[in-house]
Order: C-alpha cells, then sequence, then structure tokens
C-alpha cells in the first residue's frame, strides 16, 4: 500500500522517468544493432520519438506540481508582501486560463487525430493525449496553488 501512494503521489515523475528509460533503452538497443549487427529495429525510432513528447510533457507537468519552473522575479522581489501576493493570485489566475485552453485545445485536437503511426501503427491520438492530459494536471496543480494565494492575500489583507 505505501509503494502505491509514493508512486500516485509522483505520478508525473514516475510516468517520465518510465518513458525516459524506455526511450533510452529503445535508443541504445537500435544504435548497437545497426552498428554491430546491421540490423536496426524498425519501430526504435518512432517510438523514442513519442516517449521523448510523453517525457517533455510530464515533466512540465512534475514541475509545475513542485513549482521548480523557471521564473523572473526581480520585480516581484521588490514589491511590498500585499502586493506579491496579488501578483501570485494573477500569474495563478493567467496559468489556469491557459492551461484550460490547452487542454481544451489538446482533447479537440486528440478527436481529430485518427490515423495510425507509421511504424508502430497506434492511432496517433494516443500520442496527442499527453498534450491535454499534462495540461490537466497542470491546471490541477495551478489551481492549488490560486487557493493558497488567495487565502494568503486575503488574510494579508485582514491584517492591513
Amino acid at each position: 500500500m505505501g509503494a502505491l501512494r509514493v508512486v500516485c503521489k509522483n505520478f508525473e515523475e514516475v510516468a517520465a522517468g518510465t518513458f525516459l528509460v524506455l526511450m533510452s533503452l529503445a535508443t541504445f538497443g537500435n544504435v548497437v544493432l545497426r552498428y554491430v549487427f546491421n540490423s536496426p529495429i524498425q519501430w526504435a525510432e518512432e517510438f523514442s520519438r513519442y516517449a521523448f513528447i510523453w517525457v517533455v510533457f510530464l515533466g512540465a507537468a512534475a514541475c509545475s506540481k513542485r513549482k521548480t519552473h523557471i521564473v523572473i522575479d526581480a520585480i516581484t522581489a521588490l514589491l511590498p508582501p500585499r502586493a506579491r501576493a496579488f501578483c501570485a493570485v494573477v500569474v495563478e489566475t493567467v496559468v489556469l486560463v491557459l492551461m484550460g485552453a490547452i487542454a481544451y485545445h489538446g482533447y479537440a485536437l486528440c478527436t481529430m487525430a485518427t490515423q495510425a503511426t507509421s511504424t508502430l501503427k497506434i492511432p496517433q491520438y494516443v500520442v496527442y493525449a499527453v498534450v491535454p492530459f499534462s495540461a490537466a494536471l497542470m491546471f490541477l496543480h495551478a489551481l492549488g496553488g490560486f487557493w493558497g494565494n488567495l487565502r494568503g492575500l486575503i488574510a494579508r489583507e485582514g491584517r492591513a
């Protein structure tokens, strides 16, 4: 039960790490088979490309969860605490709108992508599904940040 809790708590990291390992193994195996045995794996390049896409999007969701995306805080660092809290609420609001739009349009992209991939023969929407999925995860993380920042802003206004 403890392992399941750890996997659920760190889902983005576990999923991105799994795709990274699989991508690395497929690429390494393909290089060895191509140059040593002159017999490449036909599907390895396409799989590695799609696994990389999943790693990037799930990694972005993991960074969103841990608040480790790059930020430029030179101006907000100069602001008083109330103004800084207000800016944080505005930023989270913008992120919520952006992630909602990406999730919506990513879902629309998935519904239109019915063609199969060239080598793996899987539907293209399986590859594209990471876009709305990761955007929804980032939306949920931003929603938590929004409520926390809003509570902090309200608490500061009560003291002011």
